[in-house]
């Protein structure tokens, strides 16, 4: 079986090979992103879930400059960027990867115009509307639960009291 193929928006030249990567993605398409910086169970069943609401999942993951600004630790990302979308479109569920730049998706959502935008428990809708839909039109926002005492900060925090 052959992985997802990947995109990055910050190097599309033009909208229509937008248009042309999304096309041939089964509708309703859903959308959803994410550093995805150490892949974990929490991880796997939010995108398993995501993909159930529509035809296609398309996965926006973030560039290493973009994932530094989110404050996830001075030395996250641990992972590459290109490592990350590679394993992400590895993922059975997954339809499409696009790698974007930005602090939000927000200008990847205006101009892939999905059907529905899912993101996880961690987030409310009034912080999304104003961040990552602000001024997206005609996408449908759904929040799914986040399964429980699963992160990646978790994870690091365990590794690092197991090698005290």
């Amino acid at each position: 079986m052959e992985c997802a193929p990947i995109i990055n928006f910050s190097r599309i030249d033009t909208r229509q090979k937008l248009f042309l990567f999304v096309e041939k993605f089964e509708r309703p398409v859903v959308f959803t992103s994410g550093v995805f910086d150490l892949v974990h169970a929490g991880h796997l069943e939010y995108l398993k879930e995501a993909r159930r609401y529509g035809g296609s999942l398309i996965v926006g993951v973030n560039t290493d400059k973009s994932a530094k600004k989110l404050e996830k630790g001075p030395s996250r990302p641990f992972n590459n960027a290109d490592d990350r979308a590679k394993l992400i479109a590895s993922l059975r569920y997954v339809d499409g990867v696009i790698l974007f730049n930005e602090d939000t998706p927000n200008a990847l959502l205006k101009a892939l115009k999905p059907n529905l935008f899912v993101k996880g428990g961690d987030y409310s809708e009034n912080f999304l509307r104003k961040t990552d839909l602000s001024g997206v039109k005609d996408v449908e926002l759904k929040i799914v639960p986040l399964k429980k005492n699963y992160s990646s900060t978790r994870l690091i925090d365990n590794i690092i009291t197991a090698h005290q």
